[in-house]
């Protein structure tokens, strides 16, 4: 009977931690939903009230009222699905074609584990029930780890804290299927649940509050007069304008990084992984990187009805890495994302580093 008080006792300070920090995450993600609009924020926020209603009805001595908390388990599943797509659509990421066929096997694979559990409990209303709930919560948490992992290349090692912690907070729900039912098994089930939840909480909260995801700051007085499109300099031109710059938000992909504006979100395009030293870093052929970085900060600018700017000052390292009508294309996309979101391409190039031919016709493309 001690043991069974303790045990008790154990669990029940787990879980008023956990629904702490799922009042504590969802009042958080909401605040900045608040500050930005996103829909994935949203609905991440609604995701935490649904896992602390869920541990909170479950935990009353009520028929009731565990059903409902039952029911909780799949919306918070079905919220951080929902969530983790907004999110793809907010960042204009189209699902690969591989992710997508994963997903063509969940069906079969929900009705072998369901079978699998009946056969190994031999409890039908179990089954039916708490099992299936904690199978269909696996599946579309599992799912929707899997689509976050879309988007690594943009946030890094703040998405990838997040898809790595989903997905194994949907497949730990398997066991607990099998043998949830069991007293000895409590224990270890929950803690691992409460140990995985207060892990994708604070890779959440890491997430959402990045500089990335959140909007860009209120600094329009700081901006100088560029208009939209591109703008072609060499590199006296560049010093002048970078002190201009200084106070306003900028995404950059440099190769001189000894003197960046506190406000630059920057990246280092260099052919060596650095660690530590750097936080971001782009490989030179990695292009479409770039691209997509660039379409989402300015993207998230127009939304704001600021003025977004990105500078390239590493335009004759990319000629080395890359085939130069590659290059050009992906010179043209950039262009043709900051006119369309009135935003300015400042691209740092010293006419006598290229060709006659070539700098005429990339002055001809962009302007």
């Amino acid at each position: 009977m001690r043991d069974l008080a303790e045990i008790n006792t154990l669990l029940l300070a787990e879980a008023l931690i956990v629904m702490g920090v799922d009042l504590g995450a969802a009042a958080w993600i909401f605040r900045i939903y608040l500050s930005n609009g996103r829909k994935s924020a949203l609905a991440f926020s609604i995701a935490w009230i649904f896992d602390f209603l869920a541990i909170f009805l479950t935990s009353i001595q009520n028929p009731l009222a565990q059903i409902i908390g039952l029911l909780c388990l799949p919306a918070f599943s079905g919220f951080i699905f929902y969530g983790s797509v907004k999110f793809l659509e907010e960042e204009s990421i189209a699902v690969r074609h591989r992710t997508l066929a994963i997903f063509s096997i969940m069906p079969v694979m929900f009705i072998g584990y369901m079978l699998g559990v009946y056969f190994y409990t031999g409890d039908p209303f179990w089954t039916a029930t708490s099992a299936a709930a904690l199978g269909i919560s696996g599946v579309f948490v599992t799912t929707g780890g899997l689509l976050l992992m879309e988007v690594e290349g943009i946030y890094r090692s703040a998405i990838r804290y997040l898809y790595v912690s989903i997905i194994l907070f949907g497949v730990h729900l398997v066991p607990a299927a099998l043998f949830g039912k069991y007293e000895w098994y409590r224990v270890i089930g929950f803690t691992a649940s409460s140990l995985l939840v207060i892990f994708m909480v604070g890779a959440m909260v890491k997430l959402t509050s990045s500089k990335t995801f959140r909007p860009p700051t209120n600094n329009t007085h700081n901006q100088p007069d560029l208009k939209p499109g591109v703008l072609l300099i060499d590199i006296g031109e560049y010093k002048k304008l970078k002190e201009k710059l200084r106070g306003t938000r900028v995404l950059a992909f440099l190769r001189d990084v000894s003197d960046v504006p506190d406000e630059w979100e920057y990246y280092f395009v260099t052919t060596i992984p650095f660690q530590g030293k750097f936080k971001n870093t782009i490989n030179p052929t990695n292009l479409a990187r770039i691209t997509e970085l660039s379409y989402q900060y300015l993207e998230s600018f127009s939304k704001s009805g600021k003025h977004g700017i990105i500078v390239i000052d590493c335009l004759e390292y990319l000629t080395v890495y890359n085939p130069w009508e590659s290059l050009m294309k992906f010179l043209s996309k950039l262009r043709d994302f900051a006119i369309v979101n009135k935003g300015t391409l400042v691209v740092v190039v010293e006419k006598e580093s290229l060709e006659p031919r070539l700098y005429s016709q990339l002055r001809k493309l962009l302007e």
